[in-house]
């Protein structure tokens, strides 16, 4: 049975992004500020550029994170799992009046091994980057594009030849953020309808 749908015209001088559920990562980026404390910020504009060791993340030059980022050349990526959704939440409070973001303690960070940053511990998978380059005028965003250095990932998370990619998503769930405000723990998934002669 089908269910006919009706198309409504949205004003593309507003936020599209604000009308509709749409499906991102929730990934936490982490830098470095001039005194060395770890800054850790939730991002859902985030991703791969490419399928050749790039990552790329929409911020604003209003943030700490983009001017972190830009004086340390470096910054790390983060995939939480879904048992860590209230700790990404926390990252998402707003500094103190002395500047600081109290709320982080929460979140149980370790070193990075090949830049200048920290990790959030029990990630799903985790990124370190040297800053490529910055693309600012996106509005009042910009992107700040990574070359990846090194990377990590929980053993149980890896694709193998030994178990089916069902089974893994089934074991290890995905965080994905439904934008604006909502977020899905992802653990089951189904075989895309590729035709036979597909190549990525």
């Amino acid at each position: 049975m089908s269910i006919e749908s009706v198309t409504v015209p949205l004003p593309a001088d507003e936020p599209v992004w604000e009308r509709v559920f749409t499906v991102s990562p929730l990934v936490l980026v982490a830098t470095l500020e001039p005194d060395g404390t770890p800054d850790v910020a939730p991002k859902h504009m985030a991703g791969p550029l490419g399928w050749h060791g790039y990552y790329a993340f929409v911020c604003s030059p209003r943030h700490g994170t983009y001017a972190n980022a830009i004086a340390r050349d470096a910054f790390t990526v983060s995939y939480p799992t879904p048992d860590q959704v209230l700790e990404v939440g926390l990252a998402a409070t707003a500094r103190a009046p002395d500047d600081t973001k109290p709320a982080l303690a929460a979140l149980a960070i370790e070193p990075a091994r090949a830049v200048d940053g920290v990790l959030v511990a029990g990630a799903m998978l985790q990124l370190e980057c040297e800053l490529d380059r910055v693309l600012d005028g996106f509005g009042e965003n910009s992107l700040l594009i990574g070359r990846i250095v090194a990377a990590s990932a929980d053993e149980r998370a890896l694709r193998s030849v030994e178990r089916d990619d069902a089974d893994v998503v089934h074991d290890r769930p995905l965080l994905a953020y439904l934008s604006p405000g909502r977020f899905a723990r992802i653990d089951a998934s189904h075989a895309f309808p590729f035709p036979s002669d597909f190549r990525l």
